[in-house]
């Protein structure tokens, strides 16, 4: 039989990568931790981390382990949820733009069902300077959005460039000016593509505006135009494009957490360790 406590041990330093941070998440010292994995891999008969450093990177038993050991803390979790007292049975407010909502709000609910099945959870999407406005009224209680200069508070969790982006079948006429496709005119990214654009010497146009990301990425991918996301969300049906093929380089981009004033509920927390644990997951499968 494996231990639960010990299993939630191991992937707290698979979403972590140390023992001390790990430690600090399932608040146990670094030797607790150490002392569960010991047990574990003693249980399992095989090695799950190699110590490189003060990092720990996982031997191919590890990375087999994850799945299993996720699917088996979701089941606990249910059990007690359902059957106790002790899991949460609220409800909470969620604000993300589309464009992340499409890249990870799958990740962000599976997650968070795992952890806290009878928890609603309401879901706004509009672009970051609006739910940055709405956090502030307090019509939502946290919001994952792009980090821009109106912005207090925030929590950092991803930062990467910006790049162009578009199918392998764009193949603008020679000579004529780069199509591109665009958000709407309070999109941040927008607002960098445009500052990057003005004194550059390769002619632009803009052929499709939309404030709906999948329809802008739809066009995208049918090779009608260009657009501009984060490195880490380009998805299946896109490449990057850079100088040589025109366009200027771009700046980077942050990714991050906002409150509502005032004491968090237990289901914001909750919800935000998830945010946080989907987000790092998807980091660490990227690298």
């Amino acid at each position: 039989m494996l231990d639960t406590d010990q299993l939630r041990s191991f992937l707290a330093i698979v979403d972590t990568g140390s023992f001390t941070r790990a430690g600090e998440r399932v608040h146990k010292t670094q030797s607790a931790v150490s002392m569960h994995i010991r047990r574990l891999e003693e249980e399992l008969g095989c090695a799950l981390f190699v110590k490189q450093g003060r990092a720990a990177r996982l031997t191919e038993e590890g990375e087999r382990l994850i799945d299993y050991a996720r699917r088996m803390i979701q089941v606990e979790s249910g059990a007690v949820a359902a059957l106790s007292r002790k899991g949460l049975r609220g409800a909470v407010r969620l604000g993300i733009p589309d464009d992340y909502a499409e890249a990870f709000l799958a990740d962000i609910l599976t997650e968070f069902n795992r952890r806290q099945p009878l928890v609603a959870v309401s879901v706004v999407c509009e672009n970051s300077a609006e739910l940055n406005a709405q956090i502030h009224a307090g019509a939502i209680e946290l919001a994952l959005i792009t980090d821009h200069e109106d912005v207090t508070g925030f929590e950092l969790l991803r930062e990467e460039p910006l790049v162009w982006v578009a199918s392998p079948r764009f193949k603008p006429p020679e000579g004529a000016p780069i199509p591109l496709a665009q958000g709407s005119p309070t999109c941040l990214w927008g607002k960098a593509t445009k500052a990057a654009l003005a004194d550059w010497p390769v002619a632009t146009h803009g052929l499709f505006f939309s404030k709906n990301y999948t329809a802008v990425i739809n066009v995208v991918r049918a090779g009608l135009a260009a657009t501009a996301l984060p490195i880490g969300m380009i998805g299946p049906g896109l490449q990057p494009l850079g100088e040589n093929d025109g366009l200027p380089n771009l700046p980077q981009t942050r990714m991050g957490l906002i409150f509502a004033a005032g004491r968090a509920s237990a289901e914001a927390k909750a919800l935000a360790d998830s945010i946080r644990f989907a987000i790092a997951e998807q980091s660490r499968k990227a690298a």
